[in-house]
């Protein structure tokens, strides 16, 4: 009997803890679902009709965001590094304004303030923050459009499907910022149990590469990722994901066509010419063998020593944060190996010929910091 009552007993307690449980979701649901309601007009989430539309922004084209200003706008008004609050809230009144009215370049950095803004509303803000619902509280009645008439926070912001809708659809429709976004889902395709890349299939790197191209029509500077698709089955430069071994040009992929194995090297030199350690190495390359350019070994030694030149402006700058230089000493291992088998076979004329192409090729260095000109993006006008 007594064995039964102790059974009966557990069997209380347990329906007890689950109904707190239960209770405390429920509570922490509205709390989110509240926080995400800007308004204070709760909808539930199963009354919700989800709008997704894409809607030109109803800002003067001239008045939109650009891609770097957005984000500096964003990171100007709310700290989501340390202490999740609004730093200055007249800069956050226009970038919520950009944001509410479908501004491209503005709307995912809004999804992510939502995001942090949810989960750490309720920590005490240092001395000159607020927190966001605060925020909203006191800035509500300046969150209007140009005429003056009261501005409301898109209802697809309230959607935990937000993010892969923006990624998707503004993607589809060559919005730069996403399309770059977008084109990291197809490849590289990740790494097998020893670190070692795995292949991707022509589908996936053409779909990727589609996606690059349009961001680079919007202004981004990514071909270093665009030729390591183009021209290779890992979709990388790499053969690892440690850096330390490198492809070479000779295993381009086998679908690839001949056009397409120029242009990709039309952009290996665009990088070179701004110090792109990888695109010095694959114009070396494309005369060595007569890969993308006519076979030249003149050009082929001349560009090699281009190589050496740079390595030694790493030196001299001490400014190893211009390139990537966990990814550089099979470069020049490769490098190296190339310089050898030419000067076997160049004569004193050729090799003279070469150090004169080489000043040339000096000379057309635009840039010698490449970590800067890739990350840059091209001022483009904003789409509505």
């Amino acid at each position: 009997m007594n064995y039964l009552k102790k059974i009966i007993s557990i069997k209380k307690k347990f329906k007890i803890l689950v109904i707190g449980l239960c209770a405390i979701i429920g509570i922490v649901y509205f709390y989110f679902d509240h926080l995400l309601n800007l308004d204070d007009n709760l909808v539930q989430p199963e009354t919700i009709i989800m709008d997704y539309t894409i809607y030109p922004s109803t800002i003067p084209e001239n008045e939109l965001l650009r891609i770097d200003e957005a984000k500096k706008l964003y990171r100007s008004a709310f700290d989501d590094q340390v202490f999740y609050g609004v730093i200055d809230p007249d800069s956050l009144v226009k970038f919520i304004k950009h944001a509410w009215q479908w501004d491209k370049n503005a709307m995912p950095y809004y999804y992510d303030l939502l995001t942090f803004q949810e989960l750490y509303d309720d920590d005490e803000k240092e001395e000159g923050m607020m927190s966001f619902t605060e925020f909203i509280r006191k800035y509500r009645d300046q969150l209007v459009d140009n005429a003056g008439n009261p501005l409301v926070e898109p209802k697809v912001f309230r959607s935990i499907e937000m993010k892969g809708y923006l990624w998707d659809k503004f993607a589809d429709l060559k919005y730069p910022y996403f399309a770059y976004r977008k084109s990291i889902y197809y490849a590289p395709c990740g790494f097998d149990e020893r670190g070692i890349a795995k292949l991707c299939k022509d589908e996936q790197l053409e779909k990727s590469i589609e996606y690059l191209n349009d961001a680079i029509e919007g202004g981004y500077h990514c071909y270093e990722k665009l030729i390591a698709q183009m021209l290779f089955q890992q979709g990388d430069h790499y053969k690892d994901e440690h850096y330390k071994k490198i492809n070479k040009l000779t295993e381009y992929r086998k679908s690839l066509k001949s056009e397409d194995l120029k242009l990709s090297i039309d952009y290996a030199q665009l990088m070179a010419e701004h110090s792109s350690i990888i695109g010095i190495l694959r114009v070396t390359e494309a005369y060595l063998y007569g890969l993308g350019r006519e076979h030249d070994i003149v050009k082929a030694y001349a560009w090699s020593l281009l190589s050496d030149y740079a390595k030694q402006k790493i030196e001299e700058q001490g400014n190893n944060l211009a390139w990537d230089s966990e990814q550089l000493p099979p470069v020049w291992e490769y490098n190296k190996e190339i310089q050898t088998r030419l000067e076997k076979i160049l004569n004193p004329a050729q090799q003279q010929a070469a150090q004169d192409y080489l000043s040339e090729l000096k000379n057309k260095i635009i840039d010698w910091n490449y970590n800067r000109w890739r990350d840059q993006i091209d001022d483009f006008h904003p789409k509505p």
